[in-house]
């Protein structure tokens, strides 16, 4: 890292908070000096535990893993956050800013990248909020915790029914043999275009007087 320095312990943490197999779900890390970063806390408590531990007078960054989704589907959702405490002089915002690039490179993917400035801007609402826009779907896994019904059965039941009727609408019917002279039309080759004798052409299998010669026609002359 060009600006800043990392505690080598910070990848295991990482690494543990992005593990499905682990409780761990938060790491935070604090500066020690100007230029490093070094693990400062972590935990399984999700957000209150993490926001709990917040100086105001301090850059923090953390990582979180954060479950978005309804009770038809939950996921992981991982949050890289920058938080700039209410009493953090305007020095040490600068130099945390320019970190921003190193820290990203260091902790690695992350589906959202949060930044509160005071503990008004460090709520777990506002950053489920922004996981949602960022998921480009409005999730609701907190209001309808109480009394939520699934609707997966009546979902797939309409979903069957309708199938069945578009069915019945499209299938081809009992194949019908014409027993009499095809109604009039002008057969054409696949692309379209009509594959009857030009005049000339009928014109060799006529006799002088304009009728169909038989003989002359057998003859292929």
């Amino acid at each position: 890292m060009a600006n800043v320095k990392f505690d080598p312990a910070y990848e295991a943490l990482v690494a543990e908070v992005r593990s499905d197999g682990s409780p761990k779900d938060w790491v935070a890390f604090k500066y020690e000096g100007k230029n490093k970063l070094v693990v400062g806390a972590s935990g399984s408590g999700g957000f209150p535990e993490f926001k709990a531990q917040l100086a105001e007078d301090a850059c923090t960054w953390a990582f979180l893993r954060m479950i978005a989704g309804d009770q038809e589907s939950k996921r992981p959702k991982f949050v890289l956050v920058q938080y700039n405490g209410s009493n953090l002089g305007g020095m040490a915002k600068s130099r945390a800013g320019i970190h921003k690039p190193d820290v990203e490179q260091a902790v690695g993917q992350h589906h959202v990248f949060y930044f509160g400035e005071g503990a008004e801007d460090m709520t777990e609402e506002l950053v489920m909020d922004k996981i949602k826009k960022s998921s480009g779907a409005n999730y609701d896994l907190g209001s309808n915790a109480a009394g939520y019904k699934t609707k997966a059965g009546d979902i797939k039941n309409s979903a069957a029914s309708t199938y069945k009727t578009k069915e019945k609408e499209t299938n081809i019917g009992p194949v019908v043999f014409h027993e009499g002279p095809l109604a009039r039309a002008t057969p054409c080759d696949l692309s379209g275009r009509p594959t009857v004798a030009p005049p000339t052409e009928a014109k060799k299998n006529t006799d002088y007087k304009g009728k169909l010669d038989i003989d002359k026609w057998q003859r292929n002359e």
